[in-house]
């Protein structure tokens, strides 16, 4: 059974955002990178059938610039077998749906019984490449799964997603199939230091994104702005009897109590 998990490097959230000159992302050089956790729920998921199904072999695959290595090399110290990178570096805002096509094409050159993405990236929060891919590689697709479990056959996948107010929906998947994972649903194992090694050792298969078709995508990124701000917040500091009494003359500052 083959298995394919689609990563992503993305911005550590706490980092200092420069926008661009081109005004629709934000400038290299200014942030750290880390692998979008929901991706990181994803490759736990097969991790844990590769546990059940030693014949199981995981293939990671990641869209984007070089330091989208990074992110695979994570992925094959966590356990995962061989990576692939499709570069694509246009300097600026992608679009999932010309991403979703470099996935897609990937796909439909090599089989795999079940594909895995996370359910949203942490930077664009848009949870479309997932599903996009699927439709453009002729996949069944289910989104935002929160639980998983194949077949004692490996022929089709029982699936959960969680709906608004706690319901659950439940699917069942003929193979081969492509699922989105919710992030937060398992606790991703960390690198151990022999597949480290491994990791650093291995040689990751580089497909130039020219190489497939580019489909035009029905959006365009206008701008990116960073809000501006509105409220300034403040902390009472002290003891509980002076926290008080200072909340009692700022309330009375501002006539909210006479």
């Amino acid at each position: 059974m083959k298995i394919l998990v689609c990563v992503k490097q993305v911005p550590e959230s706490d980092s200092s955002f420069i926008i661009s000159n081109s005004r629709d992302w934000i400038r290299r050089g200014t942030f750290s990178y880390k692998m979008n956790r929901f991706d990181e729920s994803a490759l736990e998921e097969a991790l844990s059938i590769k546990d059940r199904y030693k014949s199981v072999e995981i293939d990671v695959l990641s869209v984007g610039p070089e330091n989208s290595k990074d992110a695979i090399r994570r992925a094959l110290g966590m356990g995962a077998d061989a990576g692939i990178h499709v570069f694509h570096d246009p300097g600026g805002y992608v679009s999932p749906f010309l991403t979703a096509s470099f996935v897609a094409s990937y796909i439909k050159e090599n089989f795999y019984d079940l594909v895995f993405a996370g359910a949203v990236s942490e930077d664009y929060m848009q949870g479309q490449v997932g599903s996009l891919a699927s439709e453009m590689a002729g996949l069944p697709c289910v989104s935002f799964v929160v639980k998983q479990e194949i077949s004692p056959d490996r022929k089709s996948i029982y699936v959960e997603r969680e709906l608004d107010g706690g319901l659950i929906e439940s699917f069942e998947l003929t193979l081969p199939a492509l699922i989105t994972i919710q992030g937060g649903i398992n606790k991703p194992r960390y690198p151990s230091l022999s597949n480290v090694l491994r990791a650093n050792r291995s040689e990751i298969r580089t497909i130039n994104s020219d190489m497939y078709t580019k489909s035009v995508p029905g959006q365009r990124n206008l701008r990116l702005t960073i809000p501006e701000k509105r409220r300034e917040g403040y902390v009472l500091s002290g003891s509980v009897q002076e926290k008080a009494a200072e909340l009692i003359q700022i309330l009375s500052q501002k006539a909210f109590i006479t």
